[in-house]
């Protein structure tokens, strides 16, 4: 009688993640046995054969990554801020041997939830295993915790390369600032409305209204450390 294992049991045998034995299974280079209640199931004479390297045409996806980089304006593209962020994840990828199967390179705000080369990315995961980005706000200012849960659901790891915590105020989040009161501005108001509040907010150098304000804000959070 056969033997089966189940996928996390077979993956530890081979040494790669449920996730490439899913893909295998809908390429057909290694069928599973589907139970009643939808799990796989995976035969282990076939499973040692394939540890013994004795089934060939496999293709492993655990090191096939995408890079996902963004800035949030033309501004900083044009300046080359864009490409240097990519370049700094082509040699981290490089570092740790893993395949760049494509680039996403996205001009847009961390606030935008319908972002073109976002969208395209999270709608073909199937041949990566990680997303790589540089900061968690790279890839995304708000829901960024649901993001990452939802792609770990599906064996997606997202790796990140620096920490956003260590960052200042920069262009970004003065932008982003704006977007919110823009958006909520044109709800309210219509689109007239928002065009009105941007250009205010424009003339109010918005930017140091913003840095007063985060200067105020550590400015108590030092003293309640004390």
């Amino acid at each position: 009688m056969h033997e089966y294992v189940s996928i996390t049991k077979a993956a530890q045998i081979i040494g790669v993640t449920p996730k490439t034995m899913r893909v295998w299974d809908n390429e057909g280079v290694l069928k599973s046995y589907k139970t009643p209640k939808g799990h796989r199931r995976y035969s282990l004479d076939e499973i040692e054969s394939l540890a013994l390297g004795r089934v060939s045409n496999v293709v492993n996806i655990d090191n096939k990554v995408y890079i996902y980089s963004r800035v949030s304006t033309r501004k900083q593209c044009e300046s080359g801020n864009l490409d240097r962020q990519t370049q700094r994840l082509q040699k981290y990828c490089l570092d740790k041997d893993y395949e760049v199967v494509e680039i996403y390179n996205e001009v847009d705000s961390g606030l935008n939830d319908r972002r073109p080369k976002l969208s395209k990315m999270l709608s073909n995961l199937d041949s990566v295993s990680k997303i790589i980005v540089e900061y968690p706000d790279r890839l995304a200012r708000f829901g960024l915790n649901y993001l990452i849960l939802m792609l770990k659901n599906i064996g997606i790891t997202v790796e990140f390369v620096e920490d956003a915590k260590s960052k200042s105020i920069n262009e970004d989040m003065t932008k982003d600032i704006i977007s919110i009161i823009t958006c909520f501005s044109a709800k309210l108001y219509g689109a007239r409305g928002r065009r009105k509040v941007k250009k205010t907010l424009d003339e109010l150098a918005m930017p140091k209204l913003i840095e007063k304000a985060v200067n105020v804000i550590e400015g108590d959070s030092k003293m309640s450390t004390l």
